[in-house]
């Protein structure tokens, strides 16, 4: 069967007790791990984790194709539920895990254990997926990246569990730095936790300013701050604080591929200006939007850097990747060249 909408929570909270197995499949591999994991504790609470839990991966089944049948058929050995966990990197052995759901929904009790198969998108041309979308005792759930009512529960949940707040206008700059995955945003939340002391202080809230120190997208504040100082034509401050990120053992190739981030947003916005869009607006339409507390600067690197500039800059920055991946190259010096050279046009240009 196929549960979609309102009704997974429903489903993954109290799954009915002739359900045989769950598949949880989708773009967002780290909810699957998540519902697998918390699935996994309500399908058997009291599973032993040595003799009543068994881990299955794609390779297994490639090595032994029988392995997923004899785990489902086998007892416990010391009473009990038992649980198999399949995890699919791959589908080469669709055909014979479909086989396995329609045999065991014909006859679900051959079924000695639950089964939670965990896997990436699947088509709907998928045989794993069809098999258990068309049964009565397998369940099939897609895991697709949380909406925004959805992220904005989990962080404040996440944060209310330490008893932490957050206030209105940094949940919403942390919300966009947060979509795409589940993993990272428990991550994030969690990280963010622990900078305010697990709430050891009553009252503890985050703050934008926390949000710019610790959460995803500003984390590395090395690298963002040589990037805006290189934009922004601080020639001196961008020097020193290159000099100080490789004495800190910050990956100069790290710093190129933010330095070649922060253009192509440039120029994205650029674009979108020279086709009409206000200043305001382009910088709105960034995905991720542009962070509030950066907005000033941001717009100020758009009036030193032309597109055509921009598009320029990207190029440099292409060809001093390549010139980095040479056995042998000074990729140091390299950066600190292509940095000196565009912070040197933008202080010109201020």
């Amino acid at each position: 069967m196929k549960i979609t909408g309102a009704r997974q929570t429903r489903f993954l909270s109290a799954p009915p007790a002739d359900i045989i197995g769950v598949l949880l499949f989708g773009p967002d591999r780290g909810r699957v791990k998540s519902r697998g994991a918390a699935l996994a504790q309500i399908f058997v609470p009291d599973v032993d984790p040595t003799f009543g839990a068994a881990l299955i991966t794609a390779d297994d089944l490639s090595a032994d194709p029988a392995k997923l049948a004899d785990e489902m058929s086998a007892m416990s050995l010391l009473g009990g539920g038992r649980l198999v966990r399949l995890r699919l990197d791959h589908e080469r052995q669709a055909a014979a895990i479909a086989k396995l759901i329609k045999s065991f929904d014909t006859d679900p009790s051959r079924a000695e254990a639950k089964l939670i198969i965990e896997a990436g998108d699947m088509t709907t041309r998928s045989a794993i997926r069809k098999a258990v979308e068309a049964s009565k005792h397998f369940a099939a759930i897609a895991c697709y990246a949380a909406n925004a009512n959805d992220l904005r529960g989990q962080v404040k949940d996440g944060l209310a569990a330490h008893k932490i707040t957050i206030t209105p206008d940094a949940l919403e700059n942390w919300l966009p730095l947060l979509e795409g995955d589940h993993a990272l945003a428990s991550g994030e939340i969690e990280k963010m936790a622990l900078y305010k002391g697990y709430g050891a202080v009553d009252g503890a809230v985050v703050s934008l300013a926390d949000i710019q120190t610790i959460a995803a997208g500003g984390q590395s504040a090395s690298i963002d701050t040589i990037v805006t100082e290189t934009l922004s034509g601080q020639l001196d401050a961008m020097d020193a604080s290159y000099r100080r990120a490789v004495a800190g053992k910050v990956s100069p190739i790290g710093i190129l591929f933010g330095l070649q981030r922060q253009i192509m947003r440039l120029t994205e916005a650029s674009i979108a200006m020279q086709s009409g869009m206000p200043k305001g607006q382009a910088m709105k339409s960034l995905r991720p939007p542009v962070f509030m507390m950066q907005e000033r600067t941001f717009s100020a690197q758009l009036d030193i850097w032309g597109l055509r500039m921009l598009k320029r800059s990207l190029a440099e920055c292409q060809s001093a990747e390549r010139a980095s991946k040479t056995a042998g190259a000074p990729i140091e010096s390299i950066i600190s060249r292509l940095l000196l050279a565009l912070a040197g046009y933008a202080a010109k240009r201020r």
